[in-house]
């Protein structure tokens, strides 16, 4: 349960609140200049600085990251940084994975499981694969592998398909964009430029996270207050971004976001296995 109601925008209950607030920037300037990395720590971030649970964390992470990244692709679309020919690709599965995973695999979830006789909530085993997930995502953010570009256009078509199914399926369960994933299927197999490829890994993230919030059947009520605030600081993030990605080294930007993301992924997986859940 939610910490406050939002009578007021502020005050807050805690410090955890204000650094929640703060980490908001910083999740906008990761999607600004990498087009990935800032959704991956919007729902811990939401559970854990102000005190959401994690289903309506994920729900609230979609909306949040869903505005941000529209606002961000807008601005590239007239910086002509999008690519939509490789957005189809990409696009067409991911949004058909999306709708289905949100409408009919997460209302099938159960309430509790088993593993090795260790009984989970959903919310336990929800945080534990998503922290998994953080920490293999970290890995690619911090030590890069150097893959060659793939030159022979008929190969594009696999792993387009594969990574708009694997992202559709991210955003609707997890409430994790999947930049990390698009990115690099849209530099090595479609050539792109980086500054293109992040436009355009924000209108695909745009796209998704649209048909995640139409067709989430959870029931989630928002405290729409506080989400037009954290969306606001995000985007404020975003918007700085722009002037940044002139002076700083994505790359350079890309490992402080693996580092913060690893943090974080091990952070979930003591406090649940270690915590009261």
């Amino acid at each position: 349960m939610r910490h406050y109601r939002f009578a007021a925008v502020f005050p807050f209950d805690s410090a955890l609140h204000i650094i929640g607030l703060i980490l908001a920037f910083v999740i906008g300037l990761s999607l600004g200049l990498l087009g990935s990395g800032g959704s991956a720590i919007t729902v811990p971030v939401l559970v854990y600085c102000m005190g959401i649970s994690v289903t309506q964390s994920i729900s609230e992470s979609v909306f949040v990251v869903g505005i941000t990244s529209f606002c961000g692709g807008i601005y590239n679309l007239i910086q002509n940084r999008v690519a939509w020919s490789p957005l189809l690709w990409l696009g067409i599965p991911s949004v058909i994975s999306a709708f289905i995973t949100k409408w009919f695999i997460v209302p099938t979830l159960p309430a509790e499981i088993s593993i090795f006789q260790i009984q989970m909530s959903k919310d336990s085993y929800l945080m534990l694969l998503f922290a998994v997930l953080l920490l293999l995502i970290s890995r690619g953010m911090i030590r890069p592998k150097k893959i060659a570009s793939v030159e022979n256009s008929t190969t594009k078509f696999f792993p387009a398909v594969i990574t708009g199914l694997v992202v559709g399926c991210l955003i609707g369960l997890l409430g994790i964009g999947g930049g990390f994933l698009i990115v690099p299927v849209l530099v090595l197999y479609f050539h792109l430029d980086m500054k293109i490829a992040v436009g355009t890994s924000l209108w695909l993230i745009a796209f998704n996270c649209l048909v995640s919030i139409v067709s989430d059947s959870s029931g989630s009520v928002f405290d729409w207050n506080f989400l037009f605030l954290y969306t606001g600081l995000t985007i404020l993030g975003m918007v700085i971004s722009w002037s940044l990605s002139k002076r700083i080294s994505s790359e350079k930007i890309k490992v402080i976001a693996g580092y913060v993301i690893l943090l974080t992924g091990i952070f979930v997986i003591a406090e649940r296995i270690f915590g009261n859940h």
